[in-house]
């Protein structure tokens, strides 16, 4: 097992002194001058000392020609100090090897990368930002608003944590559509993102088209193929008994299809940006007043059906959507909860502002499925959603309803316990207003 530096040190040191004290003592046994001797020992020593001192700080400041101490402890001192230097320069070039990789990447990234102060100061950008926003090297140091004049980038630029990315239409003159995100990074420092999706966002709008248009043509011809059934239905005299069972089954399917395109014609009015132009205050209390009323009368007799609804309590947003949420939240609860059991509907507010709550002692959700119960759709339980008369689409529509108000879905669920459905609405979006 090796030595230490530290020990390796002292014993050189301890060796040079025995060897240079012997010498000395030699001399005085000699000369029989031992007290002039040993003063004289003294004195080398240290003179000895502050030359070594002196060579090692010119060494360590890097004077010209300056060599190290080559013996004793100042020998393994400047071979440690030596060895450290290595390492830490080791260290550095590999540091620095890294930093221009991330830099080399940053550049070659086709995303525009902007890099900001608290004060929107530019720090540093990528060729692509570059390219995109037509700024130069010397615009380091200045504010990025100043440079770039489109009202709605400004805003969402002056925003403290924009909490949604930014769609930026026609920017900078360009016929494209830019991704814009904003990340704070670093002790305060934020990293602007501007990526083109312009191809994604026209696939989108194509889905979002065909999907309107498609729904509304169905509807027609869809509605005349109800009309006609429910016709022969009702001719129970002129039709064979053998065709009842299949008219019924027909019946109830286009029910169900006029209840999809119903639904997806909703999807595509939420999702169409003029939907909140319309925003107003909604008395909520009086809505869940009159939405409690319908729930009882469909299923007051088998369920037990409890309303807590906080009056004067309202909220800023636009009401059929709102009505929506509301009104699909309560029937999915019935839905799947088995009769006798219990539906609690709350609408009630605090410091964090208004929520809606629908709770349920149904037949639950597991964990697992609990992220994608948003999405279009999507069943946990196909067969028993269709038994029920699900179309799949409602809570997609709660989920962009809320979305389109700035606010928030929220569930719990219990396999065979029951679940909560918690709709947080913001204090900006919460009103107050005058009970009738």
């Amino acid at each position: 097992m090796s030595s230490s530096p530290v020990s390796r040190a002292i014993s050189r040191e301890l060796t040079w002194v025995a060897l240079s004290l012997s010498v000395f003592l030699l001399f005085a046994w000699l000369t029989g001058f031992w007290v002039s001797t040993l003063f004289s020992y003294v004195i080398f020593y240290l003179i000895r000392q502050v030359w070594c001192l002196y060579r090692f700080e010119a060494w360590m400041r890097e004077v010209p020609y300056a060599t190290p101490p080559q013996s004793g402890f100042w020998q393994e001192l400047c071979f440690s100090v030596s060895h450290k230097q290595r390492m830490l320069e080791k260290r550095a070039d590999l540091q620095n090897n890294k930093s221009e990789q991330f830099h080399a990447a940053s550049m070659a990234l086709p995303i525009a990368i902007i890099s900001l102060t608290k004060n929107h100061k530019i720090e540093w950008f990528n060729n692509a930002a570059q390219s995109l926003l037509s700024i130069q090297r010397s615009d380091t140091g200045r504010k990025l608003e100043t440079l770039v004049r489109q009202p709605e980038f400004i805003q969402y630029l002056k925003q403290e944590i924009p909490e949604k990315p930014l769609f930026l239409e026609g920017f900078m003159g360009q016929s494209r559509t830019y991704r814009c995100e904003i990340f704070d990074y670093h002790h305060g420092h934020r990293l602007l993102m501007l990526e083109d999706v312009h191809e994604l966002y026209n696939l989108a709008q194509i889905r979002k088209d065909f999907v309107a248009n498609a729904s509304h043509e169905l509807r027609t011809p869809l509605t005349v193929v109800n009309g006609y059934l429910e016709m022969m239905i009702d001719m129970t005299e002129q039709v064979p008994e053998f065709w009842e069972k299949p008219l019924g089954q027909m019946h109830h399917q286009s029910l169900r299809m006029q209840a999809i395109i119903e639904d997806l014609l909703t999807l595509s009015r939420i999702e169409s940006d003029t939907l909140m132009s319309s925003s107003q205050v909604i008395k909520v209390d009086e809505m869940l007043n009159n939405i409690e009323v319908d729930f009882r009368y469909l299923y007051d007799e088998e369920y037990e059906i409890f309303f807590s609804i906080e009056n004067g309590l309202a909220l800023k947003g636009v009401e059929e959507p709102l009505k929506s949420v509301f009104t699909n939240l309560i029937s999915n609860a019935f839905r799947y909860t088995p009769k006798g059991g219990r539906v609690s509907v709350r609408w009630y507010s605090d410091a964090s502002g208004a929520h809606f709550e629908v709770e349920d002692t149904g037949i639950g959700v597991p964990n697992e499925f609990l992220s994608r119960l948003t999405e279009r759709f999507y069943r946990v339980d196909t067969a028993r959603s269709r038994e029920n008369g699900g179309t799949g689409l409602g809570l997609a529509i709660v989920k962009h309803v809320l979305d389109k108000h700035e606010s928030e879905l929220k569930i719990q669920s219990q396999v065979g316990k029951g679940s909560i459905f918690r709709c947080d609405f913001q204090v900006a979006k919460t009103m107050v207003s005058e009970t009738s």
